[in-house]
């Protein structure tokens, strides 16, 4: 299933397949139950605190497609929720996952994504090229 959520003056193409949950833009971004891959990523650290582990991961800027038009700012896929803010300096586009996900849910920017996880979850990185893989168990 294809659809489209609002970014910029345009969109992103959102679909999901087989569990995966694709995001794509001037790049794409895959959402995993048990892990993320970005394309032209530039870089990751990690911080956390008692409770969770925030998993920050620079990219290039994430620009609309211009074929995608008429897109909302709240899309529900499943058991996935997808939640645009525009805050007219900044917008940010939500990530809610279900509970079977090791993910709780992921905050995209422009240049910057945080995923968030449980303290417990170990994070293990494959940065190739300008794609990185986040996987967690």
């Amino acid at each position: 299933m294809q659809k489209c959520i609002k970014w910029g003056s345009h969109g992103l193409d959102v679909e999901v397949e087989n569990g995966t949950l694709s995001i794509r833009g001037s790049f794409s971004i895959e959402v995993k139950p048990r892990g993320v891959v970005f394309e032209r990523a530039t870089g990751y650290r990690v911080a956390g605190d008692a409770r969770k582990k925030y998993i920050y991961v620079e990219h290039a800027e994430l620009k609309p497609l211009e074929d995608a038009v008429d897109c909302p700012d709240e899309l529900e896929l499943g058991k996935l929720v997808l939640n645009r803010v525009d805050l007219d300096f900044e917008e940010y586009l939500t990530v809610v996952t279900s509970g079977e996900s090791l993910i709780d849910y992921m905050v995209v920017t422009r240049r910057l994504t945080c995923i968030v996880v449980s303290r417990r979850r170990e994070a293990y990185f494959d940065f190739t090229g300008d794609t990185l893989a986040v996987y967690l168990v």
